[in-house]
């Protein structure tokens, strides 16, 4: 039996102008992982995937999986559960 998890994808700052919907559900497979929602990303919402792709090389993109930062959790091995809430942020500047 195939089962299936949806999670929420929410992207802000400059990010969300990237994003087809806010927030966005995605469906995965169950024991999903961090880098299989991105690899979707990849997929269905390639401009979002190409400014958080570059986001993440630079270390400049905060991702937060349920309001917990991934680096401090499993990083791109973090598994998600059903209805789990991603959140991409981008640094903001100001004075």
């Amino acid at each position: 039996m195939n089962q299936k998890i949806d999670v929420i994808v929410k992207a802000f700052g400059g990010l969300r102008a990237h994003i087809d919907q806010f927030p966005l559900r995605v469906e995965l497979p169950a024991g999903a992982r961090l880098a299989d929602l991105l690899s979707r990303l990849a997929e269905e919402q390639p401009a979002l995937y190409s400014e958080l792709r570059d986001g993440l090389a630079r270390g400049y993109v905060n991702i937060l999986i349920d309001g917990r930062n991934a680096r401090f959790l499993a990083g791109l091995d973090t598994e998600l559960k059903d209805g789990a809430s991603v959140a991409f942020i981008p640094p903001v500047g100001g004075g």
